[in-house]
């Protein structure tokens, strides 16, 4: 395509049409009134309207082109004070334009540049009122605003090339496939918006509104104008030609209160005079005089309140609903060591700062709310408990707190084979009379050895299992065998091995070693074992 000329006049009335709309609004929302009570009343506003381009193509601001494009919207408001309502906004609807392209156009089809954009945006900001009691009364069933705000914006537009505004020029590409000229896009960005409008009030609820706002883009390339190239061949940038793309919306529709009257009527409810700003009108007012860190906080007589009754007004007080001291800035300390509750992990017990208001009964220096044993030293690995023979298991779950062992056999020593051996070597030495439970003296040389041995384990337990033959009644021989076992128990209890540790179990012929079918084999079935556990 050859390069093409386009037939529109250009001035800079674009950037200073917008600076005059913007700059005045923003300077204007900082002027103003905020003596008088406006805080809290909400209203929701519907409207519908026509939305209107301005870019890089041209302007169609105040409908100097068609076609005219509809748009709809909702507003929610909600009052800050007098002058100011914090506004939250929301509207969609369609955009274009179209320019001529005119003089050394080979391609005889393609003699305008049109688009059409599906628009929506999602904006947050203020409005300042006019009616606030400075330049016009509250109560003015007119009243007007100015708007500004940031937000987000959504279009996709269609770009058409061809003979007349929006139709489509068409192509057949190498296959012989037909095609239209035109191009589409989406775009979600940041914008800005300001603008103006006024309501005028039918009753204290209901009003009629009217507004223009005008939307500004940050983006230059949605309407389709690519620098100054209309070549539809060449890829679409976002790159500043004149000025980003925006649109404007001239809209009409009605606003609710949802809360509050929003004034403006004759017959609606008038603010009082309120001096002091602290929601209590002066005809009621016997704090007039209220300074302004106390506003918020003043009881229904409009003085200052102490809700608490401890003698800090609530706008000093930390704690407000709970008595508490001066030096705490009226918050309450139970346990009265210094911290207040809120700060206090442990509020009813007196304890440090160190330890978050929590006390070190053993002084180990692990407050008690998190030490397992709070009245005994111990460390932090054991979460404060002692560990008095060093094994790693607190002495609280060690079975042989003054022996060390590993924590795999709670903390007492590994009883070793050749010990067990030892014992067993012992255990064949020890004799009865014969059908009796009378230990032999001989035997008691071999009885001490093994009490030296349990002693070295204070913390295991031992099991006497008493043994017979199969010679004779079983019944007798497993009454003889538990006789015989609680023998050797007597023993050892009278030379100091605690009875709790000891257990005697008389067996009979029912657990054979040996073979009883010989003499050898019974005299080795007539036995005593221990057995050692923890």
């Amino acid at each position: 395509m050859s390069t093409t000329k386009i037939t529109y006049i250009h001035k800079n009335m674009h950037k200073n049409y917008l600076k005059s709309i913007f700059l005045p609004a923003i300077i204007s929302l900082f002027v103003g009134n905020l003596s008088a009570q406006g805080q809290g009343s909400m209203g929701v506003e519907v409207n519908g309207g026509l939305r209107e381009y301005l870019g890089d193509m041209g302007s169609s601001l105040f409908f100097k082109t068609k076609p005219n494009y509809q748009g709809g919207g909702a507003t929610f408001t909600y009052g800050i004070s007098p002058s100011f309502d914090g506004v939250a906004n929301i509207s969609a609807g369609d955009v274009g334009f179209c320019r001529r392209l005119d003089s050394f156009v080979k391609e005889k089809d393609i003699v305008w540049q049109s688009f059409k954009a599906n628009t929506g945006d999602l904006s947050f900001g203020v409005r300042y009122k006019f009616n606030n009691g400075v330049i016009l009364s509250e109560d003015s069933k007119f009243a007007p605003y100015l708007y500004g705000a940031i937000g987000a914006y959504y279009v996709h537009s269609t770009i058409i090339w061809g003979p007349d505004p929006y139709v489509a020029a068409t192509r057949y590409d190498n296959f012989g496939s037909k095609h239209v000229v035109q191009n589409t896009l989406q775009d979600v960005g940041a914008q800005f918006q300001g603008g103006l409008g006024f309501k005028f009030f039918l009753t204290d609820k209901i009003a009629l509104n009217w507004s223009y706002v005008l939307t500004y883009t940050f983006n230059d390339r949605w309407d389709g104008a690519n620098e100054a190239d209309p070549n539809p061949d060449k890829p679409l940038v976002n790159k500043l030609y004149r000025s980003n793309d925006a649109w404007g919306y001239n809209n009409l529709g009605v606003a609710f209160a949802i809360n509050e009257g929003m004034g403006g009527s004759s017959r609606g409810p008038k603010r009082m005079k309120d001096t002091d700003e602290d929601g209590v009108p002066d005809k009621y007012d016997r704090c007039k005089g209220t300074e302004a860190k106390y506003r918020k906080y003043v009881d229904s007589l409009g003085c200052p309140a102490d809700t608490d009754g401890d003698g800090i007004l609530d706008a000093d007080d930390k704690c407000a609903e709970e008595k508490g001291t001066k030096e705490l800035n009226g918050c309450p300390d139970s346990d009265g060591d210094g911290i207040e509750n809120k700060l206090d992990v442990c509020p009813n017990v007196k304890g440090t700062p160190e330890f978050n208001g929590c006390p070190d009964t053993d002084g180990d220096g692990i407050a008690d709310n998190v030490d397992a044993c709070p009245n005994e030293k111990g460390s932090k690995e054991l979460k404060g408990c002692p560990d008095t023979d060093g094994d790693g298991t607190a002495d609280k779950n060690d079975k042989c707190p003054n022996a060390a062992g590993p924590v795999s056999n709670s903390g007492c020593p590994e009883i070793k084979d050749e010990v067990k051996a030892k014992i067993k070597g012992y255990a064949k030495g020890i004799l009865f009379e014969t059908n009796k439970a009378v230990i032999v003296a001989s035997s008691n040389k071999n009885l001490d050895e093994i009490v030296k041995i349990l002693n070295e384990y204070p913390g295991a337990n031992i099991e006497i299992q008493g043994h017979t033959d199969n010679v004779g009644d079983a019944v007798a021989n497993k009454t003889l065998s538990q006789n015989r076992a609680e023998a050797v128990k007597a023993y050892f209890i009278s030379k100091g091995i605690s009875d709790s540790k000891m257990k005697s179990i008389g067996y009979g012929s029912e657990m054979p070693i040996a073979d009883n079918a010989t003499a050898k084999g019974k005299e080795t079935n007539r036995r005593v074992d221990f057995i050692l556990t923890y």
